[in-house]
């Protein structure tokens, strides 16, 4: 319900030169920053302890906005949950407002679902605590991502709110927003910010010139607006008062909510201006583009971590639950908590503490854990039901379709008797296999035939401790026992029950004196292959062969790669890469530059002292596989250890020597060429970049995005000569970067690793990575491309991020546009590889590909699991820049009944469709999402 508007009554005979002014009474609040997450717990429980009480006696404080996020009353109600029904009747009451966020991410960094689900989560939680605003309110973010106005619009929001990334031709304080799909959101821009009207003054004259200040730009007939609130900020109780005393002074006074400001601007008609695509001007509010690349092992994490999620987790277990599997729901909901804690801006952005950020990692690593199990079990549910003959097979799942993909998966070591995978239609791949350990003995121990009975006994569930059982057995040598158990990661078929039957039958017939129990884990082996294109995301078995296919040529030198498409040569410390396809020839390929950067977590201030040639190279050689090539050497960089004492130029005296690890791969059938780069990084305040020099001019980059790839000029935004932040220079990307011109692109696929930016390098234009920025404070006074500090000046020691970094990217030269090359698929299956789980022999009713959904025309795949709602499979994907008819294949939801509906899941529209197939018709950059139910 929501809380009553100020009587009209009250107006009438009043000037029509009076304007309204809104009052919101709010606050907003950061979980964590520049204290960890239960220290400012501790102050919103006493800061709303305080709002409850005061608003149970004053019913002139008639409401108050609790941010845009509903996690802030969960985090309220663990440590309060005896104040759960006064909370929850003043939300009824429409008095304390709360969601749609569940929480306020940064919108730029983590993953497209993630926003989907936090949006949802919000949404559901604040209707069941009693109603949810509607305005989709964006407070503090640092930017806003081009698709959400098309997402805000899916769930049911009617309008956004925000502040930050507005350009200063916006004339008034509201505007159409337009997303790539072509849908529009009004906005209601917080010009003057979400902290106008905090701490507004107890004497009335005082307050109506804090009035008059905000009517700049305010046509007439529009209302104007107060944020009574700003970060972590507690009610203000005499605001009523001072409302009350200053009416009839010229203005007609409201203490409203969002919603009620919001119906006042759409009534009085909102501005005919149109802002398209991301929001990330600084020409009126700071957009802070440094927390791109601040802390960069968390956005590593955030990318792992979502992977693990919505590519593996979820899709398994759909599959699995389609086939009578195992319910995961409830592990992927606490895993999605765990994840959606890490987002808020403060968090994702590396802009707090450092206690902060070392807290995030645990739940990073109990989400992923999560994940990880969950798509195990699904998994293993399924391949326990596929015939696999003797020799065992690989099960793999493939995430992505439309594009050839690598696999890497542990293996039995005896798998090398074998040289290629057979897939189900019959193609063969060569893999490589490397040993990787394991055959340890954990138990030799000599037991009485009983004892090796009470041994079984404690295996249960196919484990064995924290191990995994993939074989049992027995064996009975003139009258003496022997039982062996072999653990590993194997899934596998094992016959618990077959074994400890014997074994019970031996020892109570008296058939053995003597027994033992042994229990090893199995000799591993890392398989690695390429996998051609499939048609569909699913879970197929492949099974180890000998095959006559011919093997791809070696390598002739130490410093010299080629296979089918490129030739690769190191001289010196120069990595040169010929593509025989296009006629580029990338020379170098790829350079490392240390720069100095005087900046802080917000903003980077990188001193024109760039180091790109290494001290030394030490070269380590070549390796040549039925799979891959790989090149191996390591850069040693002599750098200045820190900044100088004026924060002015770097040390001079003061240096380190910094080694990186390169190892270059070109796989056997990827148009790509794959680096991994392991730093041990012992220098401070510098960014490491990794720059890929173009062999042509640049007309535009290429960026994937949320729900969308972004084509970006090139030519850098002015300065509008009085904003405290320069314009970026720097983008955002998800899985890939390009540059395009003349008919020929470069693109550079990275995992986890959102900054990227075209630079000028040796009078070209290079493609600019970033892999790290080592700063070591939360902000500072004394920047040149901010004025002033953008939060508290605090040391921040761990954001040098020091010790050992692992980075992996790949460059992919090509000829015409990114879409009609397929870059942006190549790009998604590289990021999103194949994962595997060798299984034994055994028999099964399931076919040897279970395909859960395949596409056909100009749309990606984002989501396919359950509702945390309903159960009910889910299918979400997106048009592209053509869209158009797009058919979409799921064989194991034939018979279902399938309805488009929106991102809460609502407002069901069916869809025709017979024999697992639906057809849909997308307009470029669309979102829809697939509903199916049974019958």
């Amino acid at each position: 319900m929501a809380c009553p508007v100020q009587s009209p009554e009250r107006s009438r005979g009043r000037p029509a030169m009076e304007r309204t002014v809104y009052v919101v009474p709010h606050t907003h609040w950061d979980r964590e920053w520049y204290q960890p997450h239960e220290l400012f717990r501790w102050r919103l429980v006493r800061m709303i302890d305080e709002l409850i009480e005061h608003m149970e006696q004053d019913a002139a404080f008639r409401c108050f906005n609790l941010d845009g996020q509903s996690i802030v009353i969960a985090d309220y109600l663990e440590l309060r949950p005896e104040n759960e029904g006064r909370l929850r009747a003043l939300i009824e009451a429409g008095r304390i407002v709360i969601g749609p966020w569940w929480v306020q991410p940064d919108e730029l960094l983590p993953s497209a679902e993630s926003h989907i689900r936090s949006f949802q989560r919000g949404i559901r939680f604040a209707e069941r605590m009693g109603g949810c605003l509607r305005v989709g309110h964006c407070a503090d973010q640092f930017g806003h991502i081009a698709q959400m106005p098309q997402i805000m619009r899916q769930l049911g929001l009617t309008s956004a709110c925000l502040w930050r990334g507005v350009p200063d031709h916006v004339p008034g304080w509201s505007f159409w927003w337009e997303a790539p799909d072509g849908t529009r959101i009004p906005v209601l821009y917080l010009r003057n910010s979400y902290s106008s009207g905090w701490r507004l003054p107890e004497q009335v004259d005082d307050f109506l010139e804090r009035v008059r200040r905000q009517e700049r730009d305010l046509r007439e007939g529009l209302p104007a607006l107060l944020m009574n609130g700003t970060d972590h900020s507690r009610m203000e109780p005499h605001v009523p008062k001072v409302l009350a005393a200053a009416e009839g002074r010229g203005y007609r006074f409201v203490l409203a909510t969002l919603a009620e400001y919001e119906r006042a601007v759409l009534d009085a008609g909102i501005d005919d201006v149109v802002l398209r695509g991301e929001l990330r001007s600084p020409d009126r509010s700071n957009v802070l583009v440094g927390v791109l690349s601040s802390r960069l092992y968390l956005k590593q994490r955030d990318f792992e971590v979502t992977r693990a999620l919505e590519r593996y987790a979820e899709p398994l277990e759909l599959l699995a639950r389609l086939h009578g599997g195992p319910d995961g729901g409830p592990a992927l909901r606490h895993a999605w908590r765990l994840e959606l804690e890490n987002t808020p801006h403060d968090s994702i952005c590396g802009c707090s503490v450092d206690q902060v950020h070392r807290e995030m990692l645990p739940r990073y690593d109990r989400a992923e854990q999560l994940a990880l199990q969950v798509a195990r079990e699904a998994a293993g549910h399924l391949l326990r039901r596929i015939e696999v003959p003797p020799q065992g097979g690989l099960g793999v799942w493939r995430p992505v379709s439309g594009a050839p993909c690598i696999i890497e998966a542990d293996v039995p070591a005896g798998w090398a008797q074998f040289d290629a995978l057979r897939l189900p239609g019959g193609a063969e791949v060569p893999f490589t296999l490397d040993p990787a350990g394991g055959g340890d003995v954990l138990v030799h121990e000599q037991v009485s035939p009983r004892g090796a009975l009470r041994h079984l006994d404690f295996l249960r569930e196919q484990r064995y401790d924290v191990h995994a059982i993939e074989a049992m057995a027995w064996e009975l040598d003139d009258r003496h026992l022997r039982v062996t158990t072999t653990v590993g990661p194997d899934i596998t078929v094992v016959d618990e029950a077959d074994v400890r039957e014997a074994v019970r039958r031996i020892a109570s017939e008296g058939l053995a004196d003597t027994a033992e129990v042994i229990v090893r884990t199995s000799a591993r082996a890392r398989l690695s292959a390429v996998l051609p294109s499939a048609a569909a995301a699913g879970l197929e078995l492949a099974v180890p062969v000998n095959s006559a296919i011919a093997r791809p040529r070696r390598t002739p030198s130490a410093r010299r790669l080629r296979n089918d498409r490129f030739d690769l040569r190191l001289y010196g410390a120069r990595l040169a890469v010929h593509d025989r396809e296009t006629g580029m020839v990338l020379d170098p390929a790829c350079i490392v530059v240390s720069e100095g950067d005087r900046g802080d977590e917000y903003n980077a201030d990188i001193l024109e002292d760039g180091v790109d040639e290494p001290a030394a190279v030490t070269l380590a050689g070549t390796v040549s596989t039925p799979a891959w090539q790989e090149l191996r050497y390591t850069l040693t960089f002599d750098l200045p250890a820190r900044l100088g004492r004026g924060r002015k130029r770097r040390s001079r005296r003061e240096r380190v020597l910094q080694p990186i690890d390169v190892a270059v791969r070109l796989w056997h059938g990827l148009p790509l060429v794959e680096l991994r780069l392991t730093v041990e990084n012992r220098a401070r305040d510098h960014r490491l970049r990794a720059l890929v020099p173009l062999p042509f001019v640049p007309a535009c980059a290429v960026t994937d995005n949320h729900f969308h790839v972004a084509v970006r000029g090139l030519a850098p935004v002015p300065w509008n000569g009085v904003s405290a932040e320069l314009p970026p220079s720097t983008f955002p990307q998800k899985t890939f970067a390009a540059a395009e011109g003349n008919g020929l692109g470069v693109a550079v696929f990275n995992r986890g690793l959102p900054e990227g930016e075209i630079v000028d390098w040796n009078g070209r234009k290079a493609l600019a990575l970033t892999l790290l920025r080592c700063v070591g404070w939360l902000s500072r006074p004394d920047l040149r491309t901010r004025r002033g500090g953008a939060g508290p000046t605090v040391a921040t020691f761990d954001s040098q991020c020091p010790g050992r970094h692992s980075f992996a990217f790949a460059i992919a030269p090509y000829t015409g546009g990114w879409h009609d090359a397929g870059i942006d698929r190549l790009a998604r299956a590289w990021a999103f590889p194949a994962i595997g789980w060798a299984t034994n022999g055994h028999e099964g009713p399931l076919p040897p590909f279970l395909a859960l959904v395949g596409i056909s025309g100009d749309a990606t795949l984002s989501a396919a699991h359950r509702s945390e709602e309903t159960g009910q499979p889910l299918i979400r994907v997106y048009g592209g820049p053509a869209a158009g008819p797009v058919t979409l294949e799921a064989p194991a939801l034939a018979g279902w009944q399938a309805a488009r509906v929106d991102l809460l899941e609502r407002n069901p529209a069916g869809l025709d469709g017979r024999e697992g197939s639906w057809q849909l018709d997308l307009r470029p950059w669309e979102i829809a999402t697939i509903a199916f139910r049974e019958g």
